[in-house]
């Protein structure tokens, strides 16, 4: 009988360590968006500087893309916009290699048309590149990214 009870102790206490498929997508996804949310974040830490929604997490866990809305120097937000970080490091060691805006891209993009340091269809392929990457898909849509709850 105590063998028995020693099995059942032994096997519910592994059970409880194994972490859940969520769990282990949300660690990384809460340490990038704690990662972008310190980079907007002024020297008074503010935990809602910045908001997310619609959070992603690519099919290889190397990008995290949704909407982001972030506080101005003025304490106001400045409405919600589409992003895309590379992340780098695993579990809660994750953080941001680098970020950017849809928005900013696509402005870029317009500037460099503009100076003619690339041509209209150059421009054309970088626009419809900038927006294809910010899905994280890839290039078949075999593999699709995986949604996150918000509330995370």
């Amino acid at each position: 009988m105590k063998t028995l009870i020693a099995i059942t102790t032994c096997l519910l206490t592994l059970t409880g360590c194994q972490e859940s498929e969520e769990q282990r997508l949300l660690t990384p996804a809460n340490a990038a968006k704690k990662s972008i949310a310190e980079r907007y974040k002024d020297p008074d830490p503010d935990p809602d500087a910045v908001l997310f929604k619609d959070v992603k997490l690519d099919w290889q866990q190397k990008h995290i893309y949704g909407q982001m809305n972030a506080k101005s120097g003025y304490g106001g937000y400045t409405g919600y916009e589409s992003f895309r970080a590379e992340l780098k490091g695993a579990g809660i060691q994750t953080t941001v290699a680098s970020m950017w805006t849809i928005r900013n891209r696509l402005n870029q993009i317009d500037d460099d048309h503009a100076a003619d340091r690339i041509t209209a269809t150059e421009a054309a392929k970088a626009r419809l590149a900038t927006i294809f990457e910010a899905q994280c898909d890839d290039a078949d849509n075999s593999k699709k990214p995986v949604d996150l709850p918000t509330a995370a």
